[in-house]
């Protein structure tokens, strides 16, 4: 269950189970359900066994342990199991209280990068939307790009090793793999863990991938004129400037600095009859780890091989990131600001570089529809991306983003 309103179907569809006589395990799981939920309202519902679902790990390790159960006759779809509870189990099953969420690792961020602290927004009257430009954010002079228009860079110009250095352990041990720091735990006995079970598990599809050619990573990115028009970047044909492409409608915050991601462009300038004349640049990327790696992982999961499954899926997903990181980073460059970057990946992490990358989906740039439009701009199809009818990236192990070079540029919500 991802969607509130998607728990209220399950007691329903339990109850159905009852009445057709069916008494197998139901795994239930997912964003919007807690243990008390499953444990209390599902089990009480349902005449047989119903069991938390906290991650696809904590699936995997029951349905490993159900197998076995049965080959030997100590599995009752009524009672559970006959014997002991398998190691690992026992909350999964409510057998035992669930476990505090864990401790996710932290990160070191500065008193600037921190997120700007949200009015309470029941003590803040409603605020009339403004597209005036955020007062904390001035214009700056316009960047020069290396080029107009865009360019793609196949898996023989990538060096996949420069893409693994710039790979997040922490968003893959703990949010991928589901390597997590417990309640309680040292930092010194996490990091223990960490080198035991997951470092070598990360070795071994690092050089798999590698020598088997499971990823191809391939970029399209470019530079495009463009300009703030109040909350909307206004976007220009790189090869004719006086012709608009489109433009990119953004939220403004209601309260605060009332930022929005078009004040970190300059303001359009009116040419003659009031021709909207372009002012600055607006690089943007699409990357993705190929369709290759989607694939693999599809066969995997077809041949029954979960663990491998949930261990090569994570990290090319994880990857796509790194990826994207890598090209953020070219971009940078490119641009004039290689003497301001960082050389320690947590503070590539840490965003201790100039600049943003916003994607879309995320609060500050919501409109998940408008990656087609900058996927045709950036020739995308070039490197075998595209969006299906539900506006979902394919290849999955895929990323785009608009970046933004103002100093003032940072991640909020809108």
């Amino acid at each position: 269950g991802l969607l509130v309103k998607s728990t209220a179907f399950m007691k329903d569809n339990l109850e159905a189970f009852n009445g057709a006589g069916i008494a197998v395990p139901v795994i239930l799981g997912g964003a919007a359900l807690t243990p008390r939920f499953v444990h209390g309202d599902c089990r009480s519902a349902y005449q047989g066994q119903v069991i938390y679902g906290r991650d696809a790990f904590a699936d995997l390790r029951f349905m490993d342990a159900l197998m076995e159960a049965k080959a030997s006759g100590q599995w009752d779809d009524h009672q559970g199991f006959l014997g002991s509870i398998p190691d690992g189990l026992a909350a999964s099953l409510g057998k035992e209280p669930p476990l505090a969420e864990p401790e996710q690792p932290a990160t070191e961020q500065t008193e600037a990068e921190k997120p700007e602290p949200q009015d309470n927004p029941e003590s803040v009257a409603p605020a009339l939307i403004t597209e005036h430009r955020s007062e904390v954010v001035p214009e700056e002079p316009a960047l020069q790009p290396p080029f107009w228009g865009s360019r793609v860079l196949d898996s023989a110009q990538i060096d996949l090793a420069e893409v693994f250095a710039y790979l997040d352990r922490s968003a893959l041990f703990a949010g991928q793999w589901q390597f997590r720091k417990a309640q309680g735990q040292s930092r010194a006995d996490y990091e223990a863990l960490l080198a035991e079970k997951a470092e070598p598990v990360l070795q071994h599809w690092q050089q798999r991938c590698l020598a088997e050619g499971l990823l191809t990573p391939r970029v399209a990115y470019g530079y495009y004129p463009c300009g703030r028009l109040g909350n909307a970047v206004v976007v220009f044909d790189p090869t004719n400037p006086s012709q608009r492409l489109g433009q990119f409608d953004l939220p403004r915050q209601r309260s605060g600095n009332r930022y929005c991601i078009a004040d970190f462009y300059r303001d359009l300038s009116t040419g003659a009859g009031g021709q909207l004349l372009a002012t600055d640049v607006l690089p943007m990327q699409a990357v993705t780890m190929g369709e290759r790696a989607t694939d693999f992982a599809r066969q995997l999961f077809k041949d029954d091989h979960y663990t491998d499954y949930l261990y090569f899926h994570g990290l090319a997903v994880q990857l796509a990131e790194a990826l994207a990181e890598w090209t953020h980073a070219r971009i940078r460059r490119e641009l004039g600001f290689a003497a301001d970057e960082p050389t320690a990946l947590r503070d590539v992490l840490a965003q201790r570089y100039r600049g943003s990358r916003y994607s879309f989906g995320y609060p500050a740039c919501p409109n998940v529809a408008d990656s087609r439009q900058q996927l045709a701009w950036l020739g995308a199809d070039r490197i075998g991306l595209s969006m299906d009818e539900s506006d979902q990236l394919e290849p999955e192990q895929s990323t785009t983003a608009l970046v933004a070079l103002h100093s003032k540029a940072r991640y909020f919500s809108a």
